[in-house]
């Protein structure tokens, strides 16, 4: 029956491409929406996932990373009292405008980490080394920004809210949501010259490594009784709220989601409109194949074939078209998340819409009379 089903497929040559470009279609744009959204969650979240720290201490009513706002330093030692702190450290989130070679600006997402322990440092460095910011107004860019800084070299001078800053490291990888260009520099650097908008004294976050991960359910619930004007989240908590915030809260989440089902449903229906002509045409056919005593089922594997061979060329072109595409995406600004886990995930999805579409050529064949041949 699946010989039989190839066979009928490729005999009708216009209907075979008119049923790949659906299922194309289909798979190119679920695959971008699904691979951007969740690239931009990845952005969003980055450096709390590469932060090795099992806490996340913030202010009051913070709604995610991107949106920090100040509180005291002092309170850090808060954290280090607990016995279950294995240690604690503090990590500054502001913005500043670097000034470009053409005389422009760009506003860009400031990251003060501690250069002596690493934590909140770029985890993927290209050039340099994250300590060598220390002592000094040095910085760290990523490869990532230069569409829009210009070239990176380091021991090259940056003009930094009017401060010049000697370029002494580049990281590669690591955007952010807001796509501004990410640079990170010391702790003390990040508050003593941005005083506009981080005081002396001031931190962003405090973050801390438990000595059992296992027990950060207890220690927050210890740090929120002693620390009422902050907000203490688990790392995966804290991750949870910021891709909540910008998938519901924003509307960005649905827009992503309409539209990946939007292609699932056009995809669906062309398969299914070009499956059901053709079983039409066939009806005498698959007449004759039951008046010879073949089963439903039978005639359903013919059908089924033919809707899951579409569906496997078409995914596979789909995935391909993605794949070369990728580069020149990403280039433009924008991440793609695109895993072996998300590709046969959203075949199965794309693959069960098709089947789902041939509902209507199935019944059509159950309820078919097989007398119907010997008609005229």
């Amino acid at each position: 029956m699946f010989w039989l089903a190839l066979k009928t497929l490729f005999h009708e040559k216009g209907r075979l491409v008119i049923t790949l470009i659906g299922t194309i279609f289909s798979t190119v744009l679920s695959l971008t929406q699904v691979s951007m959204y969740l690239g931009m969650m990845g952005n969003a979240t980055a450096i709390i996932r590469h932060t090795d720290a099992d806490i996340w201490i913030t202010s009051k009513n913070v709604q995610n990373f991107d949106f920090a706002n100040p509180f005291p330093e002092q309170r850090i030692n808060r954290v280090k009292a607990l016995p279950e702190v294995l240690w604690a450290d503090k990590l500054i989130l502001t913005w500043g405008f670097l000034k470009l070679a053409n005389g422009g600006q760009e506003q860009v997402q400031i990251i003060g980490f501690n250069p002596d322990t690493g934590t909140g440092a770029p985890w993927n460095m290209v050039t340099g080394n994250t300590w060598e910011v220390k002592g000094g107004r040095y910085m760290i860019a990523d490869k990532t920004s230069e569409q829009r800084l210009g070239r990176l070299e380091t021991d090259t001078l940056w003009e930094l809210n009017r401060k010049r800053f000697k370029l002494t490291g580049i990281s590669d990888g690591i955007r952010s949501f807001t796509t501004a260009p990410v640079v990170f520099m010391s702790f003390k650097q990040a508050r003593n010259f941005f005083s506009g908008t981080v005081r002396q004294g001031d931190t962003s976050y405090i973050v801390a490594k438990l000595r059992d991960g296992k027990s950060s359910r207890d220690v927050v619930k210890i740090l929120k009784a002693s620390m009422k004007d902050n907000d203490i989240f688990t790392k995966e908590d804290f991750i949870y709220k910021t891709v909540m915030y910008w998938t519901v809260q924003t509307g960005m989440g649905m827009g992503f989601f309409l539209t990946a089902l939007l292609g699932l449903i056009v995809g669906g229906a062309i398969v299914g409109q070009t499956v059901y002509s053709n079983t039409m045409e066939h009806l005498r056919e698959y007449g004759t194949l039951k008046a010879l005593g073949a089963r439903n089922r039978e005639i359903y594997q013919i059908i089924f074939g033919q809707v899951g061979t579409s569906t496997v060329i078409g995914y596979s072109a789909g995935a391909v078209i993605i794949l070369l595409a990728k580069d020149g995406i990403e280039k433009a600004g924008v991440s793609l998340y695109l895993s072996p886990g998300l590709f046969a995930a959203l075949f199965l999805l794309i693959l069960l819409t098709c089947l789902l579409s041939a509902y209507f050529s199935v019944r059509k064949v159950r309820t078919l009379d097989p007398v119907t041949v010997f008609r005229t």
